[in-house]
């Protein structure tokens, strides 16, 4: 779990220096930006980060800035570390109790949802109250749907202490609650073999579609006598590969370079031994017309065009 407050410089807008005329003057210049009413950073910094780093920041910020509110959601997943699928929701949050303040206290960018909370699904993170993991991804499904639930739950899947039983159960462990049957199918359909929220979220996508033509998907899939693995296997012998730019950034320890040259190989490889594949990136996965994707329209079109050369 990361502490937001050492990877940017939070200044707080109580203290001394945020009252100073020059900061003032660096505020209304743009040289600083207000994540909240009471912290605020250096603009430059924070827009340099990627959009999912500036996300949990500033659902830090908001979480930081309040003495009571407990953030919920997709906010409290990203101090968690669990992947979640957007980068523009509102830092979300929720007061124990119930209890619904003044509007004028929530400025844009902050939603406040009415919920039961109980102390004892509330936990910290670096000093920020956020909800415990499994009250965390029961509100991602709640809130935002199965496909969502199924990329948090894949992750929390790989956690060394969780297994599909003990998720079960911990989900029992909430009671009551609306949309917790959700939940419980998000859990079923996760797979902690999953190695990426792209390759999840693909995977996902092809679990609640409406795709007659799918008889089985599995994640991370041997191929070429074990040698290589796929993210995803569709029927039993479409290779789905999901392609993302995290990979070609550096942040897994091996040079862009290097990758590349890696991947080359792996499809060469792929494509000399006859096996069919797609390669999906993110935008594939995130163009939606009528509700279906632009993934899961190639999908079908490739799974039907099988069929025919079959027939």
């Amino acid at each position: 779990m990361r502490d937001w407050s050492g990877e940017i410089e939070f200044i707080r807008m109580r203290t001394h220096r945020a009252g100073t005329p020059s900061f003032r003057r660096e505020l209304r210049a743009g040289s600083f930006l207000l994540l909240c009413p009471e912290i605020a950073v250096p603009a430059a910094e924070f827009q340099a980060l990627p959009p999912w780093e500036q996300q949990a920041i500033r659902a830090f910020a908001v979480g930081s800035g309040s003495r009571k509110a407990v953030l919920v959601g997709k906010s409290a997943a990203r101090l968690h570390g669990i992947p979640v699928l957007g980068n523009r929701e509102p830092a979300t949050v929720v007061l124990p109790g119930g209890g619904r303040p003044p509007v004028k206290q929530w400025p844009a960018g902050v939603q406040y949802r009415r919920a039961l909370l109980p102390e004892e699904q509330v936990m910290e993170v670096n000093g920020v109250r956020v909800t415990r993991i499994m009250r965390t991804v029961a509100d991602v499904c709640r809130y935002h749907g199965l496909v969502d639930g199924i990329v948090a739950f894949d992750h929390v899947l790989t956690l060394p202490t969780m297994s599909r039983g003990r998720a079960d159960a911990l989900l029992g462990d909430l009671g009551r609650m609306r949309g917790l049957g959700t939940a419980r199918r998000a859990l079923s359909l996760a797979d902690g073999r999953a190695e990426s929220p792209l390759e999840s979220w693909a995977r996902a996508q092809i679990l609640t579609a409406d795709l007659p033509e799918v008889t089985s998907v599995e994640p991370q899939v041997p191929v070429l006598g074990g040698s290589r693995r796929v993210d995803l296997m569709v029927n039993g012998f479409l290779v789905v590969e999901t392609d993302g730019e995290l990979k070609y950034d550096g942040s897994t320890g091996v040079a862009p370079t290097e990758q590349m040259r890696r991947d080359r190989e792996r499809d060469r490889e792929l494509s000399n031994a006859g096996i069919p594949r797609m390669h999906v990136t993110y935008g594939d996965l995130a163009d939606v017309v009528k509700g279906e994707s632009r993934f899961i329209r190639m999908l079908r079109e490739t799974l039907q065009a099988h069929a025919r050369r079959a027939a």
